[in-house]
């Protein structure tokens, strides 16, 4: 496994083997939790990635599932490296991201469990990830969606999460309205889907809460509300930062990430170096 080895198995020391598959998880499973996974695990994987609350009410659980498409991959994972970039794979950065959150006390989904599926040949094919299932709870895009007039409601509960996470030290990089959980009463939105996102600080504060804002508004929220609305709720929710943002250097990635598509890559780059040029 990725890391420290004893760090995973003292705290998934729960093993579930079926079939070709083995499951490492936080604590005891009930008969009716085994059976679930069981039948999961039978199901032939038929997308690349296949992410859906486990087939068990009771259980309270959600999982993924990632069919691995490279022998370089499943042998990288498999061995618990990174790629020659220093990043592990998407999947491995979400086991180790999603942990380390949970640990911190973010608002995020906990870490159930994680495990893996491997050919005739001892070779890793699958990986899964578990976590706690957020009943009830319904990310903000599809309330917009459904309710266009929530969308301030759905901006505050994101900026709030935003600045949380923040004081956690946790920078989700893919916080989009569809990665903002809302629940069904008054508590606070949650996060998912921390595949890309850091648990150190950067220096290059500025420029990274520049971006995470503007990405926000660029991921579908620009239909909901017009961009000097948007600019305002901006404003406000800078106070809670301030006078650490350094102003000029947050309007350079605030004003190209709310209109340009930034990839995956890109966004890490901005963490780590400050770096956004136009590709305009």
């Amino acid at each position: 496994m990725v890391g420290d080895s004893q760090i995973w198995q003292n705290e998934y020391p729960h093993t579930l083997r079926h079939r070709d598959t083995t499951l490492h998880l936080q604590a005891p499973i009930a008969p009716h939790t085994r059976q679930a996974f069981e039948r999961l695990i039978e199901q032939s994987a038929s997308a690349k990635r296949v992410s859906a609350p486990l087939e068990c009410p009771k259980s309270m659980l959600f999982t993924k599932r990632e069919k691995l498409d490279s022998l370089k991959k499943k042998l990288r994972m498999q061995r618990g490296r990174p790629k020659r970039n220093g990043m592990y794979d998407w999947s491995l950065e979400e086991l180790i991201n999603t942990r380390e959150a949970a640990r911190r006390g973010a608002r995020v989904p906990k870490l159930v469990g994680y495990g893996y599926s491997r050919s005739r040949f001892g070779v890793m094919q699958d990986f899964f990830l578990i976590t706690e299932l957020l009943s009830g709870h319904q990310d903000g895009l599809a309330k917009v969606r459904q309710r266009p007039e929530a969308v301030q409601q759905v901006i505050e509960a994101a900026f709030e999460l935003l600045h949380a996470l923040h004081g956690q030290g946790v920078t989700h990089m893919d916080l989009w309205a569809a990665n903002v959980m809302l629940p069904p009463d008054e508590g606070k939105a949650q996060a998912i889907d921390l595949e890309n996102s850091f648990s150190g600080p950067t220096a290059y504060m500025s420029e990274t809460l520049g971006f995470q804002f503007g990405f926000f508004y660029y991921r579908e929220i620009y239909r909901y509300i017009t961009e000097a609305d948007y600019d305002a709720a901006v404003e406000c929710a800078l106070a809670e930062y301030f006078p650490d943002v350094q102003r000029a250097a947050f309007n350079r990635v605030y004003a190209l990430a709310k209109h340009e598509e930034i990839g995956r890559l890109k966004r890490r780059e901005i963490f780590t170096s400050g770096v956004l040029e136009s590709r305009w």
